[in-house]
């Protein structure tokens, strides 16, 4: 009888492994399809499910986009440090719904383990660069509040990433954006550099790169690398903007435009982009399209309009039409009533405009009595073309006098 009993536990268990094969195989084809929710099933119908089983559950969970099931299911394939896959992408999970102290402590786990793995160490900064700080300082000490904002302890986990595999294009990626923030312009380029010896084209590197150069106003520099992305297929609007301003300010105002251009194709209505087209337009004397420009500046601008205004108030005067000159001078002035440009401005459309010279002589006395006390008014060439017009309006109307007695 005893006989009997055995073989019949052992035909079920046969069959009860066969099935669990079966549903495994079928699971896994399913998985391969990306037909996640029925791969589930498969996988949900073996008894007895070893830590195995538990990774292929979590990792179509994660496919799926039901991560806390995914997350529930790495734990349980997670059950030792011996199941090191299942932690390490329980770790990053963990990552991604932002339950950064558990993350650490998996990661820190791990990183007791195998302290030579670069990537947990790149993970754990992952993080812990996303942990809130609870420091509090007292707002008047000013000297310790510098050195508490340059204290990023996930910065040398980063490092130690890093020192174990000088090609980690992550962790130098991460290390390159820390020092671009703290304004470390030559850390940010010895790193760049490093990591670019293995990877040429890592368009990550490559950008903050070119932003450490524009900051630190290398313009060659920064233009080099703005274009290289632009070769590489990185076409955005912040690109476009930055390698137009570096253009702007080696005053190649014909590739400036071409970049502005560039960037309105991905904001058509962005007003500051339109405002700077006005302003290189009227650089080279394409007034027509500096009107178009500016008009649209202001049409999609909200307040503050005075620079608009202004830009849109130069094109006109460009242009000798001194009516639209001078509405949109004023215009400018109502918005920014001390902008010192646009003061200087209307008194020379004014000067064009009006036809009473003792009108006119009056608003050069006016802006030459406003600024002549100023710091650097003996610099000022704005003062001294006021003075020297005013002089000579005085000249012109002391004549016009002197034949009207006659």
């Amino acid at each position: 009888m005893r006989s009997f009993y055995l073989v019949v536990f052992l035909v079920l268990a046969s069959r009860a492994e066969a099935q669990n094969v079966s549903a495994l195989a079928v699971g896994d084809s399913l998985y391969a399809v990306g037909n996640y929710s029925k791969a589930i099933a498969n996988y949900e119908q073996i008894k007895n499910k070893k830590e195995s089983v538990y990774l292929k559950l979590a990792r179509a969970h994660q496919a799926k986009g039901t991560l806390d099931d995914a997350l529930a299911n790495y734990k349980l394939a997670a059950t030792s440090t011996d199941e090191a896959i299942a932690m390490n992408e329980y770790g990053k999970l963990l990552i991604t719904k932002r339950k950064f102290a558990a993350a650490d402590s998996v990661f820190s786990e791990l990183i007791s383990v195998y302290d030579t793995n670069p990537d947990f160490y790149y993970q754990r900064g992952r993080a812990n660069e996303n942990r809130p700080q609870n420091i509090n300082i007292k707002s008047a000490d000013s000297v310790l509040e510098k050195q508490l904002d340059k204290y990023h302890p996930y910065i040398e986990d980063y490092k130690q990433a890093v020192a174990l595999d000088s090609t980690h294009q992550k962790a130098l990626g991460e290390l390159t954006v820390h020092y671009l923030k703290q304004k470390e312009y030559g850390m940010v380029e010895k790193l760049a550099f490093k990591a670019l010896e293995s990877y040429p084209t890592n368009v990550e590197i490559i950008s903050t790169l070119a932003q450490s150069y524009y900051y630190k106003g290398w313009n060659e520099e920064g233009i080099e690398w703005f274009e290289k992305l632009l070769e590489l297929g990185q076409d955005t609007q912040f690109i476009r903007e930055k390698l137009g301003n570096l253009y702007y300010k080696k005053r190649c105002y014909e590739d400036a435009i071409e970049q502005y251009l560039g960037a309105l194709e991905f904001s058509a209505e962005d007003d500051y982009v339109h405002a700077t087209l006005a302003k290189l337009y009227n650089f080279t004397e394409d007034l027509k399209a500096a009107e178009t420009h500016g008009l649209l500046a202001i049409l999609y601008k909200d307040h503050p309009l005075g620079d608009a205004y202004y830009t849109l108030s130069r094109t006109y005067e460009m242009k000798k039409d001194w009516k639209n000159a001078m509405k949109y001078v004023n215009r400018s002035l109502e918005e920014d009533p001390d902008n010192k440009k646009a003061e200087y401005t209307k008194v020379v459309v004014a000067d064009n405009y009006y036809e009473d010279r003792r009108t006119v002589l009056k608003l050069y006395e006016e802006f030459i009595k406003k600024y002549e006390d100023g710091k650097y008014a003996k610099y000022d060439p704005t003062l001294r073309l006021a003075r020297e017009r005013r002089d000579k309006l005085n000249r012109e109307i002391f004549m016009a006098d002197g034949e009207e007695e006659e």
